[in-house]
C-alpha cells in the first residue's frame, strides 16, 4: 500500500515536477498497520483483528514504559537543542521548532499530532505490532528484530528516488541503515517491556520523527539526537542478545 501510494510521487518527481512533497506522504505511512490488519484477518478472521488490537493498543504495562516514552524525546531535545547552542552560539529559533515544509502552516503540537497519528502509529501497528510478535514465536526478539530492521529498510525504497531528506543523503546512507538497525533494537526492547503493546513504541516513533524530521533539526539537532539512539540501541542489541542466549523471551498470546 505504501509503495502504491508513494508510486505517484515517483514520478512526478523523476519528471521534475514534484516541487514539495504533498500530504499523501504521509499516507502511505499507514502501509504497515493495514499489513497488520490484513495479516490478522489471513490468521484468524475478525476476531484475530480484535485480539491483535487488543494487545498492540493495551494500556496494561509498567507505569515506567509511559516515562521512557515521553522521557527519551524530551532528553533528546534538550541535548540535541543544547549542543546545537554550544555549536552556534545561539539556541534554535523556539517558533521553528518541529515546522517541517511537508506540512506548512502547522503549529507543532499538531505536527506531533500528525506524527502520531502517521508515522508512529501506522508503521508501528505494523513493525512491533504484527510483524515483530509473529517473528518470536519462531526465534529469539534478538534475530526477530534483524528481520524487522531489514524489512523497514527496504519499506523505505521508494522515498530515496523522491523524499529529498533521502535523496540527499548520498554515502550517508549507510549512516541511516545503521541508525535504523540499533533503532530497531531499542523499539523492540521498549515493546517487549511493555508486555508487547506499541503505545509507548508510537509515542517515542512519533517525538523522535518531531525532532529530527523538522527543518531547522537538519544538520547537528538530528545527527546529535541519532547518535544518542544509536548508542541506546547498542545496548539494547546487547541486552536482546544476551535474553537470546540466556532463554527464549515468551511470544504474545494469541488468545485474549
Amino acid at each position: 500500500m505504501t509503495w502504491l501510494v508513494w508510486a505517484p510521487l515517483v514520478t512526478q518527481a523523476q519528471q521534475g515536477a514534484l516541487t514539495t512533497v504533498p500530504w499523501t506522504f504521509f499516507f502511505g505511512s499507514l502501509g504497515p498497520a493495514c499489513a497488520a490488519v490484513a495479516a490478522s484477518v489471513w490468521e484468524g478472521g475478525w476476531r484475530e483483528v480484535a485480539r491483535w488490537a487488543r494487545r498492540a493498543f493495551s494500556l496494561r504495562f509498567a507505569a515506567r514504559w509511559w516515562i521512557a516514552a515521553i522521557g527519551m524525546p524530551v532528553a533528546y531535545f534538550v541535548i540535541g537543542y543544547g549542543v546545537a547552542t554550544v555549536v552556534t552560539g545561539a539556541w534554535p529559533d523556539a517558533s521553528q521548532f518541529g515546522a517541517t515544509d511537508k506540512l506548512p502552516g502547522l503549529a507543532w503540537p499538531l505536527v506531533a499530532v500528525v506524527w502520531v497519528v502517521t508515522f508512529g502509529l501506522g508503521e508501528e501497528s505494523g513493525w512491533r505490532g504484527w510483524l515483530l510478535p509473529a517473528l518470536t514465536r519462531r526465534m529469539s526478539v534478538f534475530w526477530a528484530t534483524l528481520i524487522v530492521a531489514a524489512v523497514w529498510i527496504a519499506w523505505h525504497a521508494p522515498a530515496f528516488l523522491f523524499n529529498p531528506t533521502y535523496t540527499a543523503m548520498g554515502p550517508g546512507i549507510i549512516g541511516w541503515m545503521l541508525a535504523l538497525v540499533t533503532g530497531s533494537f531499542l523499539l523492540s526492547w521498549m515493546a517487549q517491556g511493555a508486555r508487547w503493546s506499541i503505545v509507548p513504541v508510537l509515542i517515542w516513533h512519533a517525538g523522535f520523527d518531531l525532532l529530527t524530521a523538522a527543518d531547522q533539526s537538519a544538520g547537528v539537532i538530528a545527527s546529535t539526537i541519532s547518535a544518542i539512539v544509536m548508542a541506546q540501541g547498542a545496548v539494547c542489541a546487547w541486552l536482546l542478545w544476551r535474553d537470546a542466549r540466556a532463554r527464549r523471551v515468551p511470544a504474545p498470546m494469541l488468545s485474549p
